[in-house]
Parts: structure tokens; C-alpha cells; sequence
């Protein structure tokens, strides 16, 4: 009767994942020349990590007894975007960005009560 929200997040990663090919297959019919590919290893890991990003949500919501746990892990996520774009996009971790941190830890902290 219902699906299970692993099997929702299976579904939506293979519709994300057959993007990447009708993108590839548009680009080489339209005849666009010198499109850089690492816009689409960008997509690619776009799709990844969004359906990681459902698969641990939904893992949270089973396993978890307290909400809040739950909305500790969705608020992160600007934490875990900007290590993830100094990391592999070498972004620069400038005082904004750390102050943008500190205050969503302080939400976090928040949110944890």
C-alpha cells in the first residue's frame, strides 16, 4: 500500500541518474560544442549526494526516538555544504561563512533543547 521511504529515495536517484544521459544525449544533438563536462560531474554529484541526503533523513526518522535528532541533521546542512565546497570546489572559508556557522550551531543548540 505505501512505499518505503528507502524505496522512495532508490526511485528518485535512478529519475535523477537517467538525467545525466538525456543531458549528454541533448548536448551532443544540439551539436553545442566545447560544453564542459565538469558541469555534469557537478550534476552527478548533486544527484548523490541529495539521495544520500534522503536515505540518511529517512534512516533518522526510523532510528531515532527524539525528533529533534532529526531536525539537528536537516539543519546542518549548511555546515556540511560549506566543508563539502571548501573541500572539493576549494572554496574559501571566509569570516561570513564561519559566522553563518557559529550561528547555525547556535540554532542547533537551540533546536537540541
Amino acid at each position: 500500500d505505501r512505499i518505503h521511504p528507502y524505496q522512495l529515495q532508490i526511485v528518485a536517484g535512478i529519475v535523477y541518474a537517467l538525467e545525466v544521459p538525456l543531458w549528454m544525449w541533448l548536448l551532443r544533438r544540439e551539436g553545442v560544442e566545447g560544453y564542459d563536462l565538469g558541469g555534469v560531474t557537478y550534476g552527478v554529484l548533486c544527484i548523490l549526494t541529495s539521495v544520500c541526503g534522503g536515505v540518511l533523513f529517512s534512516y533518522l526518522l526510523k532510528v531515532s526516538n527524539s525528533p529533534s535528532v532529526v531536525a539537528m541533521a536537516v539543519a546542518a546542512n549548511p555546515l556540511v555544504a560549506m566543508l563539502l565546497t571548501s573541500t572539493f570546489l576549494g572554496e574559501e572559508i571566509t569570516p561570513k561563512k564561519i559566522i553563518g556557522c557559529a550561528v547555525t550551531i547556535a540554532g542547533l543548540a537551540i533546536l537540541a533543547r
